[in-house]
């Protein structure tokens, strides 16, 4: 058996480090192997996916030197590579089709109204939330009259009522159990003819031979489905291996919140794409030598899947930043000048609109713009607590500041931009009677340093969400030692 196996992250915003992760351990066991690593963008959630994120996952893993054997823009035998391009050559369609004919599926004419209201009694009545199966005894001949009078439908599976689903994950002691009571009906085909992801999933994992599907943790509560979509397509399965999801420090899922989950926010950072990969390595695996620094092809010579740890691996970025600084103190003097351009250079074109009114020379360059490379920034308190406010009150407020900013990046839809920064510093001004001046200029202190820099909300992007808010954290620090 040759070994394929695949990536294939959604398209709907910044490509995620846990992306990286999980696609360096299919590279590595691929290659390890003799295999394939196959690149297939999964677009079926029309209304988030966008045509700058495929290009940007396609980016960082060529960055990254994660080079796949097939994909969206090198093809392969296994194409088309984006499931938008699959839904539109009809392919999942029949699939579902399959389903219903055989009896595994059936048509489901619930509106959204009657399923919301279905979901509120669940809740009130402390039940699962889940479909109550209302249509699945519906006959086919009664279903497809009220299709030809125009009803909407999707498709959904007909799980089984009893028993449970059992699975061995070679990376976990004891078999998987699920009852298959506690296992929705899960739509298979959408009202308007898109498939979800369990069942173009399975079907593109078939039709590309795909003998290996390693995968986060999260989708274990998937797998029934997965492997019963499987059974009754009459599909070989492949293999499903679970593997650990990236950890905060305090065992949360990695977000942004927290840490950077931006894989081009590392290279724009000037972080070495091998150190990266490196740090990727050593969360899930270890070097049978106890090694700390190996570069990837050191990677794939050493991999066992057998050894990979399931247990939450922890995104610590100051083991980053030591593999990091292990790696540049190891480059040559050609190396080390090549990477200052690299750092510089990629972000020339954010920066130079900031401050070209202020340059007279090309070297202004350097000082005029060191408050976004550098890593902390000196709070003066004098410069810090507006005229007329004290360090409790200063310090109070800056928390607050912190805190509104953690709201905001639990929604998916907050870019860390100057117009979104800007909208929300304004609301929070407006909500706790602040006057702009005042907090504006001392916003502007605790995350630049100094009162004279570039447009506030242009620097706060450009500074980063993290180094803004460990500089604010250091800020209030600051403020309520002076209690």
């Amino acid at each position: 058996m040759t070994v394929r196996v695949r990536i294939a992250p959604s398209p709907t915003g910044d490509p995620h480090v846990g992306t990286a992760y999980i696609g360096l351990l299919n590279y590595c066991f691929a290659k390890s192997q003799g295999g394939s690593f196959v690149l297939r963008i999964e677009d079926t959630d029309q209304s988030r996916c966008t045509e700058s994120s495929k290009q940007a996952i396609m980016d960082s893993l060529r960055w990254l030197g994660l080079q796949y054997d097939e994909g969206p823009d090198i093809g392969g035998d296994s194409g088309p590579y984006i499931q938008s391009e699959r839904v539109a050559a009809g392919i999942y369609q029949k699939y579902a089709d399959q389903l219903v004919e055989q009896g595994d599926a059936y048509y489901c004419f619930c509106t959204a109204r009657e399923l919301d209201a279905m979901r509120n009694r669940q809740r009130q009545s402390n039940e699962p939330i889940m479909y109550d199966r209302r249509h699945r005894g519906l006959s086919i001949e009664e279903a497809k009259e009220r299709i030809a009078n125009g009803d909407p439908y999707v498709i959904r599976m007909k799980a089984p009522l009893e028993g449970e689903h059992v699975y061995r994950d070679r990376l976990r002691k004891g078999p998987v159990a699920k009852a298959w009571k506690e296992i929705d009906d899960q739509v298979l085909l959408k009202a308007d003819g898109w498939p979800t992801y369990h069942l173009a999933a399975v079907v593109d994992d078939h039709l590309m031979g795909i003998t290996h599907v390693i995968r986060a943790e999260e989708w274990l509560n998937s797998l029934p489905k997965h492997t019963w979509l499987n059974e009754r397509l009459g599909f070989e399965a492949p293999e499903y291996i679970h593997v650990g999801l990236l950890r905060n420090g305090d065992k949360s899922k990695i977000s942004k919140r927290k840490n950077p989950t931006n894989i081009l926010w590392y290279r724009d950072q000037g972080f070495l794409p091998q150190a990266l990969l490196n740090f990727l390595g050593l969360l899930g695996h270890s070097h049978p030598d106890e090694r700390e620094q190996f570069d990837l092809e050191e990677m794939v010579r050493i991999f066992d899947i057998d050894r990979l740890n399931v247990a939450g691996p922890v995104f610590d970025l100051q083991k980053l930043k030591h593999i990091q600084g292990l790696y540049f103190r190891g480059l040559d003097d050609a190396g080390t000048k090549q990477a200052i351009h690299d750092a510089i250079d990629i972000r020339i074109d954010e920066l130079m609109p900031l401050i070209k009114e202020r340059m007279v020379f090309g070297g202004d360059f350097t000082w005029l713009t060191s408050t976004f490379f550098s890593e902390s920034v000196p709070h003066h308190l004098d410069e810090l607590i507006p005229k007329k406010w004290d360090a409790k009150q200063a310090g109070e407020v800056l928390d607050r500041f912190q805190s509104a900013i953690k709201k905001a990046l639990k929604r998916n839809d907050f870019a860390w931009d100057a117009e979104n920064i800007q909208a929300l510093v304004k609301t929070f001004a407006e909500s706790n009677e602040l006057k702009p001046r005042d907090f504006f200029m001392m916003l502007r202190v605790a995350a630049t340093g100094g009162k004279e820099t570039p447009p506030l909300f242009e620097s706060l992007a450009a500074i980063g969400q993290l180094k803004v808010t460990e500089r604010l954290s250091n800020a209030v620090r600051k403020l309520k030692s002076q209690r």
